[in-house]
């Protein structure tokens, strides 16, 4: 008798446990899984539990489009499925839709609202219970807030894309004037919602954006932004090319709603996987995530000669110690503009007139630092204020480092030719073919400068995603590598190299020679044919 009970256990087991359902704690709530007793494995395909209606899975918008129709169906349909969907939610502010309650309550505290939940009767709560804890022994994580930079990214990009719009749902638009980009950009930010996919126009401009105009922009944009003629950026003291915020204790109004606008670009960026080459200096990427500044470690890539000095005079000290005041250093700084000093700023009162010793070299640096803390703070708290309107702080402090901060916003600088080439899929064109010989032959001899332009050409960006080529996205977030198509070669007619940058893709005419591919790419390189191509 008590083999025939635990053989009819073990029989609905079996059935419960091969069937296509939604599992509430799998990390990939778009998609279904076969569960049996050895594997649990992604399926492709699944139907409505209300209306049988069959939807591929492929993609995550196939996920979306399923849901979507899971969410409405289940309102229509008083017929409870027998596939288990325990929990399911739609976001009052932002309509997605949600399997999963952890993610659902997590969701509505940052989109600010609250609604009851949607429970769907299933299995009884002990079968529930054994699919759970079949699952947890095979657990599938998606990214790790504690883990490697790469499990970081992967754990934000997968919770900020709950904060997303779905496509189908229209996207807003934005026209500008390359030469207004900033202006305009801000005004129309105001009345848009960032949540939804944005198109971008250049005013007389024909192009159709099918989603590379967006990098375009961010590129333009980022330009204007660093120019030194708006007054926001200059160039840091780095080694490295880097842009500090205009020193500033105090911000106008107008001041602080274009940081507060340039963070919100920051996080419309991060919110559709893309980089910005934004070169900020360390200090920024700190301040933004309250992390504390260590002079010792930090100021090198801060401010290299201000690092250099006080760790000249700390050495001094050390050898020397008398000697200190016959620099005449004291407790003040001078504020400059190009060449001329316009201010003496006093580090502590009556600074001006007090002189650095052995016994107050401390406070002193101290102090340095101090006010080069404050000349930043103001600008970059408008920044996190901007950008914490879009995505909450909450994402990204506590998990990442201002260094791995920087590699998120502005993805690899260095670009590698053997990666590149690697991810490259072809149309009508093998990797055998001369002309792609010839093509490659080319790209391995540029500068890395050279490298980031025809980068830009090609994909609408300088930079490289985090995870390499193979991380190349259409603007949907869809993985899209870099693709060569073929096209003819006109002997009597200029050729050349046409760029689709919304799909990571160039035509590229099959060229007799080397000299005349060549010359293309020069022509791409020493034009700076952003726009030029655009599909």
């Amino acid at each position: 008798m008590g083999n025939e009970n635990n053989n009819k256990k073990n029989k609905q087991k079996k059935n419960i446990i091969q069937e296509n359902i939604f599992l509430d704690d799998a990390e990939d709530l778009g998609a279904t899984y076969n569960i049996t007793s050895n594997s649990i494995t992604k399926a492709v395909h699944s139907s409505c539990p209300f209306c049988k209606l069959e939807f591929n899975l492929t993609s995550s918008n196939d996920q979306l489009k399923y849901k979507n129709h899971v969410f409405d169906c289940q309102k229509k349909n008083n017929n409870k499925p027998k596939n288990i969907i325990e929990f399911c939610q739609r976001c009052p502010k932002c309509n997605q839709i949600f399997f999963n309650p952890n993610l659902y309550n997590n969701h509505i505290n940052i989109c600010g609202k609250n609604n009851q939940s949607v429970h769907i009767e299933g299995l009884t709560i002990e079968e529930q219970n054994m699919i759970n804890q079949d699952l947890k022994k095979k657990e599938l994580p998606l990214g790790n807030p504690k883990g490697t930079f790469e499990e970081k990214v992967e754990y934000i990009r997968y919770n900020i894309q709950n904060l997303k719009v779905d496509w189908s749902s229209g996207a807003e638009k934005i026209n500008i004037e390359r030469d207004k980009i900033i202006e305009q950009s801000m005004e129309q930010f105001k009345t848009i919602n960032l949540y939804k996919e944005l198109k971008i126009n250049f005013k007389g401009e024909e192009s159709h954006d099918a989603g590379g105009l967006i990098r375009e922009w961010l590129t333009v944009l980022f330009k204007a932004i660093l120019d030194p003629v708006n007054d926001l950026f200059e160039r840091g003291d780095t080694d490295e090319v880097t842009y500090i915020c205009k020193p500033n204790l105090k911000l106008s109004q107008q001041q602080y709603d274009k940081y507060f606008f340039i963070g919100k670009v920051l996080a419309k960026a991060l919110l559709e996987n893309l980089t910005v080459n934004c070169c900020f200096n360390k200090i920024i990427y700190q301040l933004f995530l309250n992390e504390k500044i260590v002079w010792e470690k930090d100021l090198v890539f801060i401010d290299k000669p201000l690092y250099n000095s006080l760790k000249n005079l700390v050495e001094l000290k050390n050898e020397n110690p008398d000697s200190i005041e016959t620099f005449g250093i004291y407790f003040s700084i001078q504020s400059n503009s190009g060449f001329s000093f316009i201010d003496t700023i006093e580090l502590i009162s009556n600074g001006n007139s007090i002189l650095v010793t052995k016994d107050n070299l401390n406070v002193y640096i101290e102090k340095r630092i101090d006010y080069l803390i404050k000349s930043q703070k103001p600008s970059v708290d408008a920044l996190r204020k901007g950008f914490s309107s879009i995505i909450s702080l909450d994402q990204i402090n506590n998990i990442f480092t201002s260094d791995q901060l920087n590699l998120l916003i502005n993805g690899t600088p260095f670009i590698d030719v053997d990666d590149w080439r690697m991810n490259t899929i072809y149309q009508n064109y093998t990797p055998n073919d001369p002309v792609i010989i010839n093509f490659w032959n080319i790209i391995y001899y540029l500068s890395q400068e050279e490298l980031s332009n025809f980068l830009l050409f090609c994909t609408g960006s300088s930079r490289v995603p985090v995870g390499g080529f193979q991380r190349l996205e259409s603007n949907r977030g869809n993985i899209n590598k870099f693709c060569i198509t073929k096209c003819e070669y006109n002997i009597n007619d200029k050729n050349f190299i046409r760029a689709h940058t919304c799909f990571n893709r160039i035509d590229l005419p099959n060229f007799p020679n080397i000299e005349s591919l060549h010359e293309a790419i020069k022509f791409a390189l020493e034009n700076e044919v952003l726009g030029f191509g655009i599909e």
